[in-house]
């Protein structure tokens, strides 16, 4: 269950479940979905449909992120069903003050007091609601077998907030293009440019520290141009002459625009409203990888946590300084942007490919069946 229409896919959210799905199917299970006639190979469920949805499943896997599960098919599911449960825990509850601490797209060192104000009272009238569904959460959570969560942080939250009985660190992964795919396309660009793909709409894109990068870079280096491919409105982005916007590319055309590129960039904000701090598993960082680019990337959460001391990512303060001082850093040396892309390219094929995310996921639930005989 994920309450989402996954394929193709449009996003970081849509493309774990299309993954996993997939995955699972390729490994010759059975796969049930609930409202989602899109995705390749799975049988779809209507929500009327809830109980023969369920009727002789062996796990019920759910999503759990910044959505609520509090008086929605989530809850009435779990506490439904007969067979084990496992949870896939991507964000806690309190997600949504994202929007109140982050001040939406604007960067809060340019805030006014009055938008200060407003980002105060957004926070204090969310509290309420994160309070009841937490409890929702912690209440369910005796019913499940197994938290599978994308990061440490996040382990942290079910274990503590949710008095999980069983946690399992298991970060997104990547798919490896063919490595003449990789070479091919690393000749496409003239200028050593800078890459970021995502969206353009969440306030935790680190897209302000971008637009300051910008601004710095053409007064001290305009010879690196950037390139943005987003999937929706870019008004979080601010033109500059070194700066080229794409908005709404193919997949297949966002992944050679990867692959063209001298540097891919994944900025992320810390979470000071958060008692688990970032608990983002960037996605985009791992596509990266998977393009076999050389990467730069903030050093926090689960980007500090995996890849300290690794050589695989640069690790940036989020600071315009810092991060074009490591920009120019790789464009000065040639030497540090294959190692980059050589390390990389090689911990997604050997490590974090997607294939051994749904291995680690199908082996939970392994254990989940083994318990219930």
């Amino acid at each position: 269950m994920y309450e989402l229409q996954v394929y193709p896919p449009r996003g970081g959210n849509h493309r774990h479940a299309y993954e996993l799905i997939s995955g699972f199917i390729e490994k010759s299970h059975e796969v049930r979905v609930l409202n989602d006639p899109t995705v390749p190979g799975a049988t779809n469920f209507p929500h009327e449909q809830l109980d023969r949805f369920l009727e002789g499943a062996d796990i019920l896997y759910v999503r759990i992120d910044a959505r609520p599960v509090r008086n929605t098919l989530f809850e009435k599911a779990v506490r439904q069903a007969r067979c084990p449960v496992v949870w896939e825990v991507n964000a806690p509850a309190n997600e949504s003050l994202a929007y109140s601490w982050l001040g939406g797209k604007l960067d809060l060192r340019k805030e006014s007091p009055l938008r200060k104000l407003k980002r105060f009272v957004h926070a204090l009238r969310k509290h309420p609601g994160i309070y009841l569904e937490e409890s929702t959460r912690k209440s369910l959570s005796t019913k499940v077998f197994a938290h599978i969560c994308v990061t440490r942080a996040l382990a942290d939250y079910a274990r503590i907030r949710l008095a999980a009985r069983s946690t399992l660190v298991n970060p997104n992964g990547g798919n490896p293009l063919p490595r003449a795919s990789v070479t091919a396309e690393a000749t496409e660009e003239s200028r050593f440019t800078v890459l970021y793909s995502g969206s353009a709409m969440y306030p935790w894109q680190g897209l302000h520290y971008l637009n300051e990068v910008t601004a710095r870079a053409l007064k001290q280096d305009p010879d690196i141009q950037f390139v943005f491919c987003v999937s929706s409105d870019p008004e979080a982005i601010i033109q500059r002459s070194n700066t080229t916007i794409h908005v709404g590319l193919p997949h297949d055309q966002i992944l050679q625009k990867i692959g063209a590129a001298d540097v891919c960039i994944a900025l992320y904000p810390d979470y000071p409203w958060s008692p688990w701090g970032l608990h983002n598993s960037p996605m985009k960082l791992y596509e990266y990888f998977g393009c076999g680019a050389a990467t730069i990337t903030s050093n926090l959460g689960q980007m500090k946590d995996l890849f300290t001391g690794r050589n695989v990512t640069l690790l940036t303060e989020n600071t315009p300084e810092a991060i074009l001082a490591n920009i120019q850093a790789i464009k000065r040396n040639p030497s540090l942007k294959k190692q980059l892309q050589e390390n990389a390219y090689r911990l997604i094929t050997e490590e974090m490919g997607w294939d051994r995310v749904v291995e680690k996921t199908l082996k939970v639930f392994e254990e989940a069946l083994d318990e219930a005989r």
